[in-house]
């Protein structure tokens, strides 16, 4: 048998995802990503659930028929979709770079790059 016979038979080496440096870096970014975004919105959630108990109520008028209960859900709809659209931004800028480099080592390392 020769050589080239050899290497038809044989399967290519295994990409071993865990040990890689980038999958290390992409679970630490997306970790403190997440702290952040949970962070954001349990402030809103937590002055939205303590807004009752300053005393006044929710049905206090505002501006017009604008209520306080009006208020808060509308701070809660803007952080939630504020942070949405912050989370996705930092996830493209920071971890998409960690994904890609992984994804490009897996790619790769069957053809003799290194990763």
């Amino acid at each position: 048998m020769s050589l080239f016979d050899q290497a038809l038979h044989e399967p290519p080496p295994r990409f071993d995802a865990a040990a890689h440096p980038s999958l290390t870096r992409l679970r630490r970014t997306t970790r403190r990503l997440r702290r952040r975004l949970l962070a954001a919105n349990a402030a809103a959630a937590l002055l939205a659930a303590l807004a009752p108990l300053a005393g006044g109520g929710l049905a206090t008028p505002l501006l017009g028929g604008y209520t306080v209960g009006m208020l808060l859900l509308s701070l809660q709809v803007a952080t939630l979709l504020g942070s949405a659209a912050w989370y996705e931004r930092a996830c493209r800028t920071h971890g998409d770079p960690h994904a890609d480099a992984l994804a490009a080592a897996a790619h790769g390392h069957g053809r003799g790059v290194r990763p």
